[in-house]
């Protein structure tokens, strides 16, 4: 009896090992599911493309092989009695403890946010876990004799071995079965935005666009708080809830102007964020394959970013950017609105606002704005890359629109500052300048970065970079051809993510860069640790692109 009551013990003790392993597996699964806006076909795509690292724990896997095995030659020899037993569970508990308790966590750049979103899933994820092991444990104790010693450690092997594995399983399925309650908590906040925003009746400016959105809506800002008490969606606050959370938490009846980011990863969620926010100015920055891994086609990108025009009322204004062909046929197509057209490039009549005698450098930005009577205004910016001046006068044209002089709006771009992460220009330490342009690159956004490191005529340029993401079928050519202009301005490159550089690494090769000058790392860490090895006093550092944690190859 004594020693059936110290096996339990001992499985008991296992168990207790198994629920923190549960614990642990399940938050990192939930921090990943956080990551990609709590889309379970974006974390089942995650665990699918590495299966045995990220959907499985295969040390643990090894393990329980290893111990399962050991039972197999006990029972086949006919010794598997209860001290053998006792050995074969305290290893277990010893080996998966160490695991536990000694395994490398990398440093996540974003770290899982705690909302009643987030705390709900894990509950019931938790939950279902704490279910399934005790109708395990219970099925161990009551199937058969106790004193079945290497039956009952094999099943007490196999169902922690299961529960552990089955972690990002019993997330998603969690979030499944909250779909209902989220969508009935989604609508309570809508409606208080609704009601709020009633209530304050701000001009609503809605910014769209494949990129551009979050730099055109910070210079917006800067140039109507020359006349307007502004208030914007701060950082990347662009999808139908982190807007309902602004107008709730942020919006005041002082606020005169409500610029609103909209953010699309499939049609229809711009037309969510309009129907809550009623634009009476939109903007389309541009249109090109940003998230194309979700649209499949340029088609479904125009037409997604397209809702927000077709949101306005009969009075609104429609804002294209005239420089971007995409752009051009979507305000051809608009008739039930007043149109206007901003260019940096496009010289045909019939422009708002256009930038001429553009000159970039290092030390920012300076051009010539010409309005459709002949107004002209020099103005300069400590803003980097040509790109971003048609942000600004993107900008400058809605400015314009809603009464701010030419002569204001050049003033006011001279108090732009940098927007965090997008060519932000920072001095570094020994005396060397790292331009930052970590957040969320493409293919235009990356050429031009290159533009702007080669504006800098002294010191080495040191490029790092992990490539860009969600392009879909696009990716691997557009992440080449990158890797072949890089080769032409740098003179190192570090790689982060030996798979995901591959097409980078392609492209340098072809244009013949000295292959000694190529560092490729795991991580981000890594990349600054072999940055330091090279990088001297006077040199030009680019950080471009900053992948989220569930790129990590870590």
């Amino acid at each position: 009896m004594n020693s059936e009551i110290l096996l339990a013990t001992f499985a008991f003790a296992s168990l207790v090992v198994t629920s923190i392993w549960v614990w642990k597996r399940c938050v990192r699964s939930l921090h990943l599911l956080q990551l990609d806006s709590y889309s379970n076909a974006r974390l089942i795509k995650w665990l699918w493309f590495a299966p045995l690292d990220r959907m499985f724990d295969y040390r643990l896997a090894l393990l329980n092989i290893g111990l399962l095995g050991i039972y197999l030659m006990l029972r086949k020899s006919d010794a598997a009695s209860i001290s053998h037993m006792y050995i074969v569970l305290g290893l277990w508990m010893v080996g998966s403890g160490l695991m536990l308790f000694h395994k490398h966590e990398q440093e996540v750049k974003k770290p899982l946010v705690y909302t009643s979103r987030a705390v709900r899933i894990l509950s019931v994820a938790l939950i279902t876990a704490a279910l399934t092991l005790g109708l395990a444990g219970t099925y161990i104790f009551l199937s058969g004799d106790l004193a079945d010693v290497a039956r009952f450690t094999a099943l007490t092997l196999l169902s922690s071995l299961m529960l552990i594995q089955l972690c990002p399983v019993f997330i998603i399925l969690s979030n499944v079965a909250l779909i209902p309650v989220q969508s009935a908590i989604n609508k309570t906040y809508v409606r208080s935005a609704k009601s709020k925003l009633k209530k304050s009746l701000p001009i609503v400016i809605g910014v769209a666009g494949s990129y551009g959105k979050t730099s055109t809506k910070y210079f917006l800002a800067t140039l109507l708080a020359e006349r307007y008490q502004v208030l914007k969606t701060p950082q990347s606050y662009n999808t139908l809830m982190g807007v309902c959370r602004v107008i709730n938490e942020a919006l005041t009846l002082d606020h005169e102007v409500f610029i609103v980011e909209m953010g699309a990863y499939r049609r229809g969620d711009v037309k969510e964020i309009a129907d809550l926010v009623e634009p009476r100015v939109g903007i389309i920055t541009s249109i090109g394959p940003e998230h194309f891994e979700r649209f499949k086609s340029i088609e479904n990108i125009e037409a997604a970013n397209y809702e927000l025009i077709q949101s306005l009322p009969a009075s609104g204004i429609a804002v294209f950017n005239s420089d971007i062909e995409n752009c051009r046929k979507l305000a051809d197509a608009t008739n039930h609105v007043k149109v206007l057209r901003y260019g940096i490039e496009d010289m045909r009549k019939g422009l708002r606002l256009r930038a001429e005698e553009i000159k970039t450098g290092a030390n920012g930005l300076s051009f010539t704005l010409v309005d459709d009577e002949g107004n002209r205004v020099e103005t300069k910016t400590l803003i980097l890359g040509k790109h971003n001046v048609s942000n600004i006068v993107g900008a400058a044209c809605i400015a314009l629109e809603m009464g701010i002089s030419l002569q204001r709006i050049a003033r006011a771009i001279a108090k732009i500052e940098p927007v965090p992460h997008r060519l932000q220009l920072i001095q570094g330490s020994g005396g060397t300048i790292v331009i930052d342009d970590s957040y969320n690159s493409n293919p235009l956004g990356a050429a031009e970065a290159l533009n702007v490191l080669k504006e800098f005529e002294t010191g080495r340029k040191i490029l790092v970079t992990p490539g860009m993401v969600e392009l879909g079928t696009l990716e691997a050519q557009e992440n080449k051809e990158f890797g072949m202009r890089a080769a032409h301005v740098c003179d190192y490159v570090i790689l982060v993510g030996h798979t995901q550089t591959r097409p980078i690494l392609q492209g340098l090769e072809q244009a013949h860069f000295a292959t000694d000058n190529i560092r490729t790392v795991k991580d981000l860490s890594q990349a600054v640790i072999e940055m330091n090895k090279i990088v001297q006093p006077g040199d030009i550092v680019l950080f471009e692109n900053d992948l989220p944690d569930l790129y990590s190859e870590g």
